[in-house]
């Protein structure tokens, strides 16, 4: 069974990290919800408090396949500033496993310079530092990666992700659901 992890720190942005978690687990893939700090209470960009499944020191990084990571005020605020946060990125880069990133945090690889020579997209001015193809695109799937621009892009970036994981099928399957599409 495909497995992965989403990073939430106080200041996620609240759309990007529930309607990802809502679309994987439509589509029967396994999505832990890690708190990178101590406590299993986070609180989203909007003050809202939702709490996390594990803290990340008890994951064993091993037992995932993916790894998504929300934007808003926790990139800039927390993310960024944590080394391990780094490590993991690295760490699943290395083994070429699917990174998915959104809004702000596409800015978390790129600052690592893992999109040198791949088109990738963030919110705006969060390409600042970053090498690599900026585009204006919506959602960009490039090796073992997909980021998304905004908030905005939340179904089209969890749809992608599906497909990555599971394929097309899989993918149409989501997406008839959440639009109620008649087959």
């Amino acid at each position: 069974m495909t497995k992965g992890l989403i990073l939430l720190a106080n200041g996620f942005e609240d759309t990007e990290a529930i309607t990802t978690i809502d679309i994987l687990r439509r589509a029967k893939i396994q999505i832990d919800l890690v708190s990178v700090s101590d406590s299993l209470d986070i609180q989203t960009q909007s003050n809202m408090y939702i709490k996390a499944e594990k803290l990340l020191r008890d994951c064993d990084l091993n037992e995932y396949d993916f790894l998504v990571i929300p934007g808003g005020k926790a990139v800039y605020n927390v993310l960024s500033k944590l080394q391990v946060v780094s490590d993991i990125i690295l760490e699943f880069d290395r083994n070429k496993r699917l990174i998915a990133t959104i809004c702000a945090a596409p800015s978390l690889p790129g600052k690592l310079g893992l999109f040198k020579d791949l088109e990738f997209t963030c919110y705006p001015t969060c390409e600042e530092n970053v090498l690599g193809k900026y585009s204006s695109q919506g959602v960009e799937v490039h090796k073992n990666y997909i980021t998304a621009k905004s908030m905005t892009y939340t179904i089209d970036f969890g749809l992608e992700i599906v497909n990555y994981l599971l394929g097309s099928v899989a993918k149409e399957e989501v997406y008839q659901a959440i639009y109620a599409v008649k087959k």
